[in-house]
């Protein structure tokens, strides 16, 4: 059965659909590795040197800081398939899902891709998260070790990529991922400005295409409304759309929501029931800008504010399901007779995408929007600078 599953690629989904999951008492570790005379061999019990950063939080919705750093030995990150390589991080990302993870954003989800992880190996063990955890999602380096089912990667190739929600995150020197979850870094670009990228863009696409039902080969004419458009996934979402010749207004404001009937008078337009797509990659979840979608044309309300891991991580897997399915049942109870549906988006693996995100940068089409970078060093001063939010673009860490 699991064969069968593997075969038609539900647990590849699974194991990354719900890539914003992690648990409390994560730890964003930098490795200095002490003993690397033959990184082919790393999965024997070769050790590292390196500082971990403790954060924790002071209440439900608080992100405190860093508590202080310990020195301990790691073993270098080896690979767990043929299909995955080791990658040496030359700049990672901070994402806000970075600074969710420290509430326990997702643990439970987490557990249960961890389980069927190992159920896929023949383990069947109950162990519960193990810590510490890494944080981060997306990177950007040079493959320095490649699995022997790896054929279109090569060791030396500089790449960007992103890291399923089940492994050890980027924020470290050497971080292990799969052929899938990578791409050949556009020589237009460097390390800083490609770690920017894979994650947002990803999401970006999954809530476009799949969610929003507009493609590449349909956007041309398609009248598109981004909220949130200064922020990682709304600059990229806005540039995305624009190259496909989609016609898009964006909305600044990330954390305040701006009324329907305010919009119109700021822009001086009559928007109501002109736009196919409602793109709100800030979380504002106003159904008000449901008024701006086409009636009867397969007009959408997209949201990447989804309470499905909310209601898992308090209810458990089964009844938070059921509780989502409600909610999303009720958001679309009086839409929906008007011809218009509410949908959700989350981040989605697609190696198809990742590889044409990674062609329209190289012609130039889309271009990596940086906001802030910091050294290593300063690791906590960027998640600090994230979770304050207003962020324009993306802010980065270099590991260089």
């Amino acid at each position: 059965l699991l064969e069968t599953l593997k075969r038609h690629e539900i647990i590849f989904i699974l194991h990354d659909i719900f890539f914003n999951i992690m648990s409390t008492q994560i730890l964003c570790q930098r490795q200095q590795y002490m003993y690397i005379n033959e990184l082919k061999n790393c999965g024997k019990n070769t050790q590292a040197l390196y500082n971990i950063l403790q954060m924790y939080n002071v209440d439900a919705n608080t992100f405190y800081m860093v508590e202080g750093a310990i020195m301990e030995m790691a073993r270098i990150p080896h690979v767990a398939r043929p299909t995955q390589m080791i990658v040496k991080v030359e700049a990672a990302s901070v994402n806000p899902l970075d600074t969710a993870m420290i509430n326990g954003y997702g643990s439970n989800m987490i557990n249960v891709l961890r389980k069927m992880d190992r159920a896929e190996k023949g383990i069947w063990t109950q162990d519960e998260i193990e810590f510490p955890l890494t944080v981060g999602r997306d990177f950007a380096g040079e493959v320095v070790y490649v699995g022997q089912s790896v054929k279109n990667i090569k060791v030396g190739n500089k790449v960007m990529g992103v890291v399923s929600p089940q492994a050890q995150g980027s924020h470290a020197e050497y971080v292990v991922t799969s052929e899938n979850n990578v791409c050949h870094l556009p020589e237009n670009i460097n390390a800083i400005e490609g770690s920017s990228i894979p994650y947002v863009g990803l999401t970006a696409y999954s809530a476009i295409v799949v969610s929003g039902g507009v493609t590449r080969s349909n956007a041309l004419g398609k009248r598109v409304i981004v909220l949130g458009a200064s922020g990682g996934v709304g600059t990229f979402a806005t540039q995305l759309l624009t190259a496909w010749g989609a016609e898009v207004r964006h909305i600044i404001g990330l954390f305040k929501s701006i009324s329907f009937s305010e919009l119109m008078k700021v822009e001086g337009l009559m928007w109501r029931g002109s736009f196919d797509l409602v793109l709100d990659a800030c979380g504002t979840d106003d159904l008000v800008y449901m008024e701006a979608l086409r009636p009867w044309m397969g007009s959408s309300y997209v949201t990447l504010s989804s309470p499905m891991m909310r209601n898992i991580d308090s209810n458990g897997l089964i009844p938070g399901l059921f509780e989502s399915v409600r909610d999303v049942l009720c958001k679309n109870s009086r839409t929906v007779q008007e011809g218009k549906v509410y949908k959700w988006a989350f981040y989605m693996p697609n190696p198809i995408a990742l590889k044409e995100i990674g062609k329209l940068v190289s012609k130039g089409m889309i271009r990596p929007i940086i906001d802030k970078v910091y050294p290593f060093e300063d690791a906590l001063d960027a998640y600090d600078y994230v979770l304050a939010g207003n962020t324009k673009g993306k802010t980065v860490i270099n590991l260089l």
